[in-house]
This record gives C-alpha cells, structure tokens and sequence, in this order.
C-alpha cells in the first residue's frame, strides 16, 4: 500500500450504515494492505526475544499496541488536537485501525496471514468478542465453547460469514458507541487524558485477548 493511501471517514450525522460502511472500508484497507510490515514488527519482536513461546509473544504484542491505543485515547481526550466529527471520531477510526494491526500481528505470530485465513471475517470476529457467538447461534450455527479459527473453519462457510458480517458489525458499532460515555471528559484535559488512556487502552486489551484466543484455539 502506498503512503497516498488515505483511511475512510465518516460524514457528520452518518446513519448506522454509514458507520458499518466506514468499519467495513476499515477492515478491508488493513486486510489488503502488505503484509511486510507485520511480519517484519513481528520477526523483529520474535528475533529480540528468542525465548518467548508464541502465547508470550502475542502478549507481549498485545502489551504494546495497547499502550499505542491507549495514546491515541490520551492524545484526542485533550480539546483541540483532532476536529472530531460527530459520528465517528477520528480517533475511534484509529483505534480501530491500531486494533485490526494489533489482531494481524496476533494472526501471524500463530502462522497465519492473508493467504491461510480468510482475515476480514477473523477481524469482524475478533472485534465483536463475545458477541460473535450470539450472532453465530442466531444464524443457526452452534460451534461450542469459544469462536477459534480452528471452530470457524470447521463449521462455518465464507458464504454464511458474509451473511453476518453485517450482524457483527452493529455489535461492533454498538460497542464502539460507549466511548461517547468519556466524551463530555475531553472538556477537562487534565481529567480528560487519563480517562481517554484507560477507556481505549482496555478496548484495545479485550481486543488483543481475543485475537490470542482466537488464533491459539486456548479457551
């Protein structure tokens, strides 16, 4: 992907479609992108840390990309720094982005990319979390305990996971929309900051442990 690639946005007073194209446009920009760079963060991570097994590693990526989320929440809680439009925040676009990378990183330090796994649908899964297997079950498909690559792949086909992607995206909008609970917060930039760290540093946390569940198949 070149530098002149811009990331979507959303219009003011964008409708619930909107959003779901915005997310959509989201994961299909970081699923289609090169996947160079994520294998040279991780193998570079991975050559620092010789000793660390694969659930370690992703911890400890997880560990860093929620501090990155975490910023971009401190950073933005601070009136003035981002024009933020009213729908989607310019810095919930990019939590999610740094989510999604996050996830990707995840997916490769287990042996995954683009050409083993069907991303987008692994990315709208991780995101939605635990309601990934409320929407599964509603789409008639019951596949146990916990939603892993392992349980997608043997039970659910790309021609089902295209009929929920949307299902799953309003439960992922629908999360995203707590984060107009801090909001009123960026008035107050020294209140603001810390609460904005804490709020998108534990998204980005919930979001990491899904991805390790995910692709590890550990319960």
């Amino acid at each position: 992907m070149g530098d002149n690639t811009q990331s979507p946005s959303a219009p003011p007073g964008a409708s619930t479609n909107d959003k779901l194209s915005v997310l959509e446009k989201v994961i299909n920009w970081l699923a289609e992108s090169d996947p160079t760079a994520i294998a040279l963060y991780v193998d570079k991570l991975r050559a620092q840390n010789p000793t660390l097994s694969n659930d370690e590693l992703a911890r400890k990526i997880v560990g860093r990309k929620s501090h990155k989320n975490g910023l971009v929440g401190a950073a933005t809680g601070i009136p003035g720094l981002l024009a933020l439009p009213v729908t989607i925040p310019t810095d919930l676009v990019a939590s999610w982005k740094i989510q999604i990378n996050m996830a990707l990183c995840v997916a490769y330090v287990y042996g995954h990319t683009s050409q083993t796994t069907d991303i987008r649908t692994d990315i709208y899964l991780i995101l939605a979390g635990d309601a990934a297997k409320e929407a599964l079950k509603r789409a008639g498909i019951a596949i146990g305990k916990e939603v892993t690559k392992r349980t997608i792949s043997k039970y659910v086909t790309r021609e089902v996971m295209k009929k929920i992607w949307g299902v799953l995206g309003r439960k992922i909008i629908t999360k995203a929309g707590e984060k107009s609970l801090t909001s009123f917060m960026k008035l107050v930039p020294l209140v603001g900051a810390p609460v904005g760290y804490a709020f998108d540093w534990g998204a980005a946390r919930v979001v990491g442990r899904n991805a390790i569940k995910y692709y590890s198949g550990k319960g």
